[in-house]
């Protein structure tokens, strides 16, 4: 078998040598005229136009002005937090947003369910982060560069529980239960139930077969729906969220949507990396009075200030909404801020990627079922355990043609020895070529498979690790991640793989060929009986650790940045300084469930105690 397995690595790196070779004879024949080849981003300069809003001005001209507010980032945090702030301001406020990433309303191909996936495996949005385990072992983990951050490519509406909040976030029960209703009105989502597709009513069939409980009527608000909290019980749930894709596959809302990015009070800047924090002398606290700025698309500096009084004293704040370069970029300022904990205290969900199933014909396919509006969860409660370790299962449908989008980025993890993954992860060019060769393997693959004219249904395992990371202060940008670093991540993905995951997708579909199964297996050793689960295990915590692109904490709330819960004014502020806020995920600890409805809600949380009135 070993010696299979060898026969087998020698061949597919033959063909990712192979595929290296076309690439580049392909690069070197096929003109890229609109494409910087060091950063693989489109260039457009029409994006800045003359006009204010979502097509700013030009860089000199807003560099000459003052703002009220400087949002570095605009994911999901600055969406959520936008959305508040701006129903608040002034009519002569003046906000400037810097996005690293692209423009959402110029990136038609996030707009479609088919493109989503497309794109997440492209590395057109999707960067990779150093991510490394204690002993060193590379982790598979990133995120979304691009307006709106993750939530304006994935779509997964679920909340944390009220009590989950208010244990991490602070305040009480019915502030969370309030804001909740707020934001999501601002979502306008029809009810998840309303024009239900075939994949998904099978789903939530197969669940409902296995004794899971659809949540309680008031666990759903403006038809988004929250966790359950403490006081109701453990037992295994479906939640089903509305879709932001129509019929048709085409995208209708987002956490974009939140914001009016045509507000002429708003000004909005593209490929904007923000290298540095310019501070002034001030007595006490560190006062930031600019932000410098490097553009990727013409390499041009420039410093973006915030406003001052008549007296020169300066009023404007900073908001951090860059997710995971939050902490890297705050981790710069640490001595100056005498805040040491900055960096500390981070996390991902670990990701189990299972086989595929063959999924039956009298259940058919939508343009919106790649990525299916369910999720399940259940609690896996061990020997010793205080709490229970909340586990949830992702589901994806369709052609391996369509899923192979998916697969090539978790093929990665798979088949890629860690020597090589330790200069990939690094190699932003290298991830890009690679992650393409991996799509011809699974091409291979799907040629295969696609004799036997088969769709398939698949799912992702995934929750917190027991233990968790920090980022390191190296020049490589490493994060270390603590996955696996204890017995209990391996039990808790045994049984819950073995007791919840299996069953369920036997439920879902049936076993494909053996031929299928093997040649599958022969890549990601995923299990289709529980005598496989071990393998499987041992392979992945060896080779393959792969994370759910959902990092969190850095700048945790009460530690880093102040909880406010006795001045609601400072909630979100760095302490050591006097103007500097965050207001995204790296302010929280990793939630349960995906993340991204949290997000929106830290947001806007934050702006809603630094502003509860009109401006």
């Amino acid at each position: 078998v070993r010696n299979t397995h060898q026969m087998f690595l020698t061949i597919e790196f033959s063909i990712l040598i192979a595929s290296y070779c076309v690439l580049e004879l392909n690069a070197f024949l096929v003109p890229r005229s609109n494409v910087n080849p060091k950063f693989s981003l489109p260039i457009d300069l029409s994006l800045r136009a003359t006009s204010p809003g979502l097509f700013s001005p030009s860089n000199e001209n807003l560099a000459k002005e003052q703002y009220d507010l400087i949002v570095v980032g605009s994911g999901n945090g600055a969406c959520g937090f936008l959305a508040h702030y701006l129903q608040q301001a002034k009519e002569d406020a003046r906000v400037l947003v810097l996005e690293r990433g692209q423009n959402f309303f110029f990136t038609s191909e996030i707009t479609h369910q088919y493109n989503w996936i497309k794109c997440f495996a492209e590395e057109s949005i999707f960067k990779l982060h150093n991510a490394r385990a204690k002993d060193g072992r590379p982790i598979l983990s990133g995120c979304a560069c691009t307006m709106g951050g993750g939530g304006s490519i994935n779509y997964t509406m679920l909340h944390e529980s009220n009590s989950w909040l208010v244990k991490y976030l602070g305040r009480e029960n019915d502030y969370w239960k309030k804001l909740k209703e707020e934001l999501n009105e601002k979502f306008r989502r029809e009810a998840p139930m309303k024009d239900e597709t075939s994949v998904t009513k099978h789903i939530i069939k197969t669940a409902e077969e296995l004794h899971y409980k659809e949540p309680l009527d008031n666990n759903m608000i403006e038809n988004i729906p929250s966790m359950v909290d403490e006081d109701q019980p453990e037992i295994p749930q479906y939640y089903q969220f509305p879709t932001q894709f129509d019929t048709f596959g085409m995208r209708t809302h987002s956490g974009v949507s939140l914001v009016d990015w045509n507000d002429p009070r708003l000004s909005f800047l593209p490929y904007a990396l923000v290298e540095d924090l310019e501070f002034v002398a001030a007595d006490g606290d560190a006062m930031c009075q600019s932000v410098k700025v490097k553009f990727l698309d013409t390499k041009e500096s420039m410093s973006f200030r915030l406003k001052q009084d008549k007296k020169g004293d300066i009023v404007g704040k900073v908001v951090m909404c860059s997710g995971a370069q939050t902490p890297r970029l705050l981790m710069k300022y640490a001595k100056l801020l005498r805040n040491t904990e900055i960096g500390k205290v981070v996390s991902d969900h670990i990701a189990l990627p299972l086989g595929i199933y063959v999924k039956p014909k009298d259940v058919t396919l939508s343009p919106k079922d790649v990525y299916g509006p369910v999720f399940v969860t259940f609690p896996v409660k061990l020997p010793g355990d205080i709490e229970s370790t909340i586990v949830s299962i992702d589901f994806f449908t369709g052609k391996l043609e369509r899923l192979s989008y998916m697969t090539s980025h978790l093929f990665l993890a798979f088949l890629l020895p860690n020597w090589l993954k330790n200069i990939v992860w690094t190699t932003p060019w290298l991830f890009s070529l690679i992650k393409r060769s991996v799509r011809i393997v699974v091409s291979v693959l799907n040629t295969l498979i696609s004799l036997f004219h088969l769709e398939f249904i698949t799912a992702i395992v995934k929750f917190n690790p027991s233990i968790a990371g920090e980022y390191e202060d190296t020049s490589d940008n490493r994060i270390t991640l603590g996955f696996f670093e204890n017995e209990h991540d391996k039990a808790v993905a045994k049984k819950a793989i073995a007791e919840n995951a299996l069953p369920l997708l036997n439920g879902l579909g049936g076993k494909p060929v053996w031929i299928v199964r093997f040649l599958y297996r022969i890549f990601t050793k995923a299990p289709y009986s529980t005598e496989q689960i071990d393998a499987y295990l041992n392979h992945y915590i060896r080779n393959s650790l792969l994370s759910e692109q959902h990092l969190a904490g850095g700048c945790l709330l009460g530690s880093v940045v102040e909880l406010g819960e006795d001045e609601p004014s400072k909630t979100g502020k760095v302490k050591g300084s006097q103007n500097l806020y965050v207001a995204d995920l790296s302010a929280s600890p990793l939630p349960r469930c995906s993340p991204q409805m949290t997000a929106y809600l830290l947001g806007y949380h934050v702006a809603n105690e630094l502003f509860p009135n009109k401006l």
